[in-house]
């Protein structure tokens, strides 16, 4: 019966980890988010409750970063594991590249790529409460890819895929790290 017990608890810590990951990563971001906007004076104005468990399924972005010259306003893109590619189409789909890998009998490995299924990017409101005096300031859609994949890319239709950096706009979206988000939000003025 122990045994059972330990297997049934084993199997749900393994099913578990990819949400308790993304749980404990969001609450480091909320944290440094608002560390940030603290130091510089800045105004986080969320547009929900537990806004930090934002998802990305969800049509509304997540909060709005007020400075005194920019609106950020910050979606949230969770990824469910570190070790895989999250790649973004031209047609405005994306999917999860994932890998196997299988060790030969000489030491040897090989890593074979297995594809999620496309999935239709939702196209995401970035005025979602957005208020009347934010409208003389620059705003900035930004997708924060948290927790983040180990690389973000771009497939097109024609043509190898393409490493996208912090920063690179895909579908109307400034692609963004925490780090990078944080960096842009400390030399903001």
């Amino acid at each position: 019966m122990e045994f059972w017990i330990f297997l049934i608890c084993a199997v749900l810590l393994f099913l578990l980890y990819p949400y308790l990951r993304c749980f404990v990563k969001r609450i480091q971001c909320a944290q440094k988010i608002h560390r940030v906007c603290q130091a510089k004076g800045f105004h986080l104005h969320p547009t929900h409750s537990l806004w930090f468990l934002g998802h990305k399924r969800a049509g509304k972005c997540d909060c709005y970063i007020e400075t005194p010259h920019n609106v950020f306003a910050v979606k949230l893109f969770g990824m469910p594991a570190r070790m895989c590619v999250l790649l973004f189409k031209e047609n405005g789909e994306y999917f999860i590249r994932r890998y196997v890998a299988l060790a030969g009998h000489d030491g040897s490995g090989v890593r074979y790529p297995i594809d999620s299924k496309p999935r239709a990017l939702p196209v995401y409101h970035f005025r979602y409460q957005f208020k009347e005096s934010w409208e003389t300031k620059t705003p900035h859609n930004v997708l924060l890819v948290n927790p983040v994949s180990m690389e973000i890319r771009r497939q097109p239709t024609k043509g190898p895929e393409v490493i996208l950096g912090a920063g690179d706009v895909v579908n109307g979206m400034e692609i963004q790290t925490l780090s990078r988000l944080l960096g842009v939000l400390e030399s903001a003025l």
